[in-house]
């Protein structure tokens, strides 16, 4: 006969034991949602990227 699978629930996550005054410091991913690049902020990404994958390449030889 073949395992037979018992199904359980997951368990809830234990308590945080990290101080509250972390808290002050998360970020709230929904507002970061509603962030979006202007124009220039894009093209200055990706010009920076475009450098930093060319030097990289480079020192790799």
């Amino acid at each position: 006969m073949g395992k037979q699978e018992i199904s359980k629930p997951n368990p809830p996550p234990d308590a945080s034991h990290l101080p509250d005054a972390l808290l002050r410091l998360r970020i709230d991913l929904d507002d970061a949602k509603k962030t979006v690049l202007t124009d220039a902020e894009l093209s200055a990404l990706q010009k920076f990227r475009r450098a930093a994958d060319y030097i990289a390449a480079a020192y790799s030889y």
